[in-house]
């Protein structure tokens, strides 16, 4: 087979690779194609924008909640305030178009990372982007424009970086070396980490994922048989070690400092909340991207090597992290999927590669198995060659003047990205809008966050779904008045509530229909009901 050619700088420049495709078919589903409703599909990401843009003009973090009628003026961390000064940015600029295009750029940038880490690994270029389409799967769970997908890339990065670390600067086309880690790889991890505990709370996990590799470091440095092997693992250990402590330290730089480690600690540990809320119950395997992680466990299952090969200490620890973590909540599927995709793809690789070598193999499976790893090598050649990504930063910034463009008068809009009114209240919360009212508006927690969006600073809501920050004994609250459980009506007093927006089928609906001498329907549609107290 002749070798593929090294390319020059100029088609380096100019020929797109197939990570900068793939990149901007994610970017453009996402921004305008079948994906696009997934970012603002959960209203959550209402309040972080007009978090963001009160950031930008009061120029100061809040510090206690501006938005709840029955917890206004109480003590409330606003742990992901960073990434909710980007939003306030974007979306001052473009609108809900900013937003969307401020996560379909994150989204799109880590699956393509995923693709050159597998690929750098050792993963054929094919197997890479099945590996990355079960990701993304998986990760479709959670697909929204929130804070937590800043946490995905970091936890790519983190896990690139620690690999890199490990494995020092060998690829898998260079010649087999030993080179010195980096001076400035240790270091990556606390300054990496100063961003990290500001934009959200997932540097959790990447100080969990350093301890691993740190402790698969130092069991290395006792197992291993070569006694140069013992020593390099021992440094490593010892200086991964640094980096996590130093990680660990620099945390406390928050506009709150150890209060929000107290906080997370707190809302971690609430397990009245962590059984209630959806998104940390453990997940349904009746879905489809629970489906995909699922995949992803067998395929692990069947790449981990049997007694003929040991398996790599930091190999088996982080997937039993990944494990443990995808099969305890639901939100943290995609980081659980990635990191089972970076440990399996290089061994799903090499033991197919493997066919060829075995004597018993079928005939045609070993031809199969020559031919397509022969060609899969030029061809992930090649793709790390093409370095450029012109197309793939072109394809950004026409996205970025199409947003900008839209929101001019008259323009066309070729991005449009809105809340969907077939699950939001769009149209009930524009009749509220309307009314000449400062009343708080009582709605689901799951609506909350797209009232607050809508109505903020004119009304305010009873409750959202920052359920960090109400406390179990509000959300158990809310849970009886919503659900007409025995009290409902002492809450429905004590929280003052004269204003209700809800689902037309709602149990509460239903119950206050039954009572016209104190509720009255003002508004109804195919979505929503707001129902007003009588003489309010």
């Amino acid at each position: 087979m002749p070798e593929s050619q090294p390319f020059n700088s100029l088609t380096r420049l100019l020929l797109p690779s197939a990570r900068d495709i793939i990149f901007i078919m994610l970017f453009w589903s996402i921004l305008a194609g079948p994906l696009s409703t997934k970012p603002l599909a959960d209203a959550d990401i209402g309040w972080h924008i007009r978090i963001g843009e009160r950031i930008l003009a009061t120029h100061s973090i809040p510090h206690t909640d501006p938005f709840s009628s029955t917890m206004r003026g109480h003590p409330w961390v606003a742990w992901e305030w960073l990434y909710d000064v980007a939003l306030g940015i974007v979306h001052r600029a473009m609108g809900l178009n900013g937003v969307v295009w401020l996560a379909a750029l994150l989204i799109a940038a880590t699956m393509t990372l995923l693709i050159g880490q597998l690929v750098r690994s050792g993963t054929g270029l094919p197997l890479a982007i099945v590996l990355m389409l079960l990701v993304e799967m998986a990760a479709a769970v959670h697909l929204y424009a929130r804070p937590h997908i800043v946490s995905w890339l970091l936890n790519l990065l983190w896990l690139i970086a620690l690999e890199r670390w490990e494995q020092g600067s060998s690829s898998r086309f260079a010649v087999e070396a030993a080179a010195q880690t980096p001076s400035w790889l240790p270091w990556f991890f606390p300054l990496s980490m100063v961003l990290w505990v500001n934009l959200h709370g997932g540097w959790i996990v990447g100080l969990a994922l350093l301890a691993v590799y740190a402790i698969a470091a130092a069991i290395e440095s006792v197992r291993e048989a070569d006694v140069f092997a013992r020593i390099r693992a021992r440094h490593r250990a010892r200086a991964m070690g640094w980096a996590l402590a130093w990680s660990a330290v620099v945390t406390v730089v928050n506009p709150y400092g150890l209060r929000l480690h107290q906080h997370i600690y707190r809302y971690l540990g609430d397990r009245y909340l962590m059984d209630r809320i959806d998104e940390f119950r453990s997940p349904n395997f009746h879905g489809w991207s629970e489906r995909a992680f699922a995949v992803l466990l067998v395929l692990t299952i069947a790449a981990f090597p049997g007694r003929q090969r040991k398996v790599r200490a930091r190999h088996l620890l982080i997937t039993l992290l990944a494990a443990y973590s995808g099969f305890y909540a639901t939100r943290n599927l995609p980081v659980s999927a990635m990191i089972l995709a970076v440990v399996i793809g290089p061994i799903l690789w090499q033991n197919f590669k493997s066919i060829s070598e075995r004597a018993g193999a079928v005939g045609f499976l070993r031809s199969l198995s020559m031919r397509l790893t022969a060609f899969t090598d030029r061809m992930d050649e090649q793709e790390l060659q093409l370095r450029g990504h012109l197309w793939a930063v072109l394809a950004v910034l026409v996205a970025l003047a199409l947003c900008l463009a839209a929101g001019r008068p008259g323009a066309p809009r070729w991005v449009h990205s809105q809340f969907d009114p077939q699950h939001m209240p769009v149209a009930a919360v524009e009749y509220l809008s309307r009314e000449e009212s400062n009343q708080s508006v009582f709605a689901p927690d799951s609506w909350g966050g797209y009232l607050i969006y809508r109505l903020y600073p004119t009304r305010q809501v009873v409750i959202d779904d920052r359920h960090d920050f109400y406390g179990a004994q509000r959300i158990r609250d809310y849970l009886v008045l919503t659900q007409a459980e025995p009290r409902w009506n002492d809450v429905l007093q004590d929280w003052q509530i004269r204003t209700i927006l809800f689902p037309r089928n709602a149990t509460l609906v239903g119950l206050l229909r039954q009572l016209p001498a104190e509720w009255k329907v003002v508004y109804e549609d195919k979505v929503a009901v707001i129902m007003e107290k009588n003489g309010g």
